[in-house]
């Protein structure tokens, strides 16, 4: 009976045994291949992204270089990308001066670095620039259970340069306004006077999507003191302006000689992040007389400082949902000197960041097509000192891209009309000044360091003053890293 027992169990240890192997394999496989296949993705992402942030340090030159921008993002990724090889200069006769080079032929790149790896190299805006890589990894213990003996693995990285090396930077394209004078002075006497470092990476000077027209005066835009401080650079300049500018002492020190202006390469918008404000909110503030404190937060109505008083802004986000601000006092920050600074509003230690930004949010009233509801006004005695902060790209006043802007606020040549700095106020905003959709409006101030740096769809200089412009490289809004 035990005899027959047994026999009829024989054989079924080779059927177990059979399972166990393509179970043991099986995990071999998930060890051997898997791990395998993760240390190549990781290799492929690292590689892609160094690529990517090689590629984005050349794209504000002017005008860019997209051979040499795909030559350093390629001699990246030869430098991390095992048997990779390309002839000749990395990148050479195949990287024309195209924006994408290396378009996927079937979903992978067209650029062949050998070892199986391929690549696709572009710069979708002014500000970005992108690597996408693809490698055929061999598998080992996959095929003995049937699979592929090769996987293909993708990359994607992407990268941004948003550094803006200018002074004024004016924004408007629109093709109906190509040639719009982006920059212009309305008014005799008017002028600006650009200050600060140029040289190759931090050019200083005006940069215009369209054109840059001169008022009546001479001189009408100057460079201080002289020679080193920057140039002009218009993208399309009209044939008025052109001759405007060129005129007898109209244009003083500008590192350039001929032709002014030099010719720009279109700018996107750079989209600075806007900083969260803290939940707290305020029923906007009037300070009336004296010295009061203003803390961080959401005001749901105006900032109003009167003549003769003074706010004092402890460090923070400031957003100004409705009605703007209206300074004819002072408004500032807190000073080094005074720290601890000690208030009703909170105390400031010694070493603290004094850095603020106010976001203003822009609208119309009552479906008008000049967007300018809620200004940001500086009465001529007006004082404004404003200290920038790293933690808010250096942005001393942010004012929002209105929603719809483009199809709303349809007062040529477009844009809001929130920016507003009477003759005669003073100001010194050390950081930028950044509205990409807004018309600007600036009179000469009366005394003060000027603003750092103005970011705006147009610019108008009203006359009867000169602007100053203090440009400081180390006080540009800057965003630069990967943001994919």
């Amino acid at each position: 009976m035990q005899a027959a027992w047994l026999r009829k169990q024989s054989g079924q240890a080779v059927v177990l045994v059979a399972v166990a192997v393509l179970v043991l394999t099986a995990i071999l496989a998930l060890a051997l291949d898997g791990g395998a296949i993760y240390l190549d993705k990781r290799q492929l992402q690292n590689a892609a992204d160094s690529a990517a942030l090689a590629g984005a340090e050349l794209l504000m030159a002017v005008p860019p270089s997209y051979t040499a921008i795909h030559n350093q993002a390629m001699l990246n990724l030869l430098q991390n990308l095992p048997g990779t090889s390309k002839a000749g200069t990395a990148c050479s006769a195949s990287c024309p001066n195209l924006k994408t080079i290396g378009i996927p032929v079937a979903g992978v790149g067209s650029i062949n670095l050998t070892a199986g790896y391929f690549v696709e190299l572009s710069a979708p805006t002014s500000y970005t620039y992108q690597v996408s890589v693809w490698h055929t990894h061999p598998v080992a213990v996959a095929p003995i259970h049937g699979f592929q003996s090769t996987i293909t693995l993708a990359a994607r990285a992407t990268a941004q340069n948003a550094n803006l090396p200018y002074a004024v930077v004016l924004l408007q394209d629109k093709p109906a306004y190509a040639q719009w004078s982006n920059f212009s002075i309305n008014g005799t006497p008017g002028s600006i006077t650009m200050q600060g470092g140029g040289g190759a990476g931090n050019r200083g000077g005006m940069f215009s999507n369209a054109s840059i027209a001169p008022g009546n005066g001479a001189p009408s835009i100057i460079f201080s003191p002289g020679t080193d401080q920057g140039d002009l650079w218009a993208v399309n300049e009209s044939a008025a302006d052109r001759t405007a500018l060129n005129g007898a002492g109209v244009v003083q020190g500008q590192h350039t000689l001929s032709p002014i202006p030099l010719a720009g390469t279109h700018l996107d918008f750079p989209n600075y992040p806007e900083p969260v404000a803290p939940a707290v909110s305020y029923a906007g503030k009037t300070v009336v007389s004296g010295t009061d404190c203003l803390s961080p937060g959401q005001y749901t109505n105006a900032i109003k400082v009167q003549n003769g008083a003074e706010a004092v802004m402890l460090p923070g986000v400031y957003q100004i949902e409705a009605n703007g601000a209206d300074i004819q006092g002072t408004l500032r920050t807190v000073r080094p000197s005074e720290l601890p600074y000690v208030s009703a509003c909170g105390t400031v230690p010694v070493g603290a960041d004094l850095g603020v930004i106010i976001e203003i949010t822009p609208a119309n009233t009552s479906g008008t097509t000049t967007c300018s509801k809620h200004i940001f006004s500086a009465a001529s005695t007006s004082t404004i000192e404003l200290t920038p902060s790293p933690r808010y790209f250096n942005i001393s006043i942010y004012i929002e891209p209105m929603p719809n802007w483009q199809s709303t606020c349809t007062s040529a040549p477009l844009g809001t009309n929130v920016l507003k700095f009477s003759g005669g106020s003073c100001y010194t905003i050390l950081g930028a000044i950044y509205g990409p959709a807004d018309n600007m409006t600036l009179t000469g101030s009366a005394c003060g360091g000027g603003v750092g740096q103005i970011v705006a769809w147009t610019l108008t200089v009203n006359g009867n003053g000169n602007v100053n412009e203090t440009f400081d490289p180390s006080k540009l809004p800057y965003m630069k890293g990967l943001t994919q």
